[in-house]
């Protein structure tokens, strides 16, 4: 509760703190899943999968959390979600890399995968941890995709499908 005043700006702090939570989850909980069904053997083939996966998966939750943050008036749905992505990003990676002795698993222990989720909080240390876990395109498409829509929107061309971007 205490953390949710340290923003007195953000209108609706728990709201924005859930749509964080499902950023994080709709993005990192399909890389967690491929890295857990590959094992050791993740190879190229798999770093395509999530390629595609996490921002589809990503876009899906964003479609759905918009229908409920429209009911609340909420315009910030993308950055709220976004922040959960980079800041989730170092545990989620590091779970991941436990499947195969790295992470929580590797010689450094918990103490290991511990100073790696700190530092992720870093973005460059995070897009880093990415590349290396193979998820590096997904997270330059979700974070930049985004962006460019607006870019898009903003330029005010007329697009058939401009009135489901919004």
């Amino acid at each position: 509760m205490r953390v949710l005043a340290l923003f007195p700006r953000i209108q609706q702090p728990r709201f924005a703190l859930t749509l964080a939570v499902i950023g994080a989850l709709s993005f990192w909980l399909p890389d967690l899943a491929v890295h857990a069904a590959a094992g050791c053997k993740f190879d190229s083939p798999h770093a395509r999968i999530i390629t595609f996966l996490m921002p589809a998966a990503f876009l899906f939750a964003y479609v759905l959390a918009r229908r409920f943050a429209a009911k609340r008036e909420f315009k910030w749905v993308v950055a709220a979600m976004l922040l959960g992505v980079w800041l989730t990003g170092g545990l989620f990676m590091t779970l991941a890399a436990t499947e195969c002795g790295g992470g929580f698993a590797g010689p450094d222990g918990i103490r290991g995968g511990l100073l790696m989720i700190v530092l992720s909080l870093i973005p460059l240390v995070t897009c880093m941890q990415a590349v290396y876990d193979g998820s590096g395109l997904a997270l330059l498409a979700v974070t930049i995709g985004p962006f460019l829509i607006w870019c898009v929107l903003a330029s005010g061309v007329p697009l058939p499908f401009r009135r489901h971007l919004r």
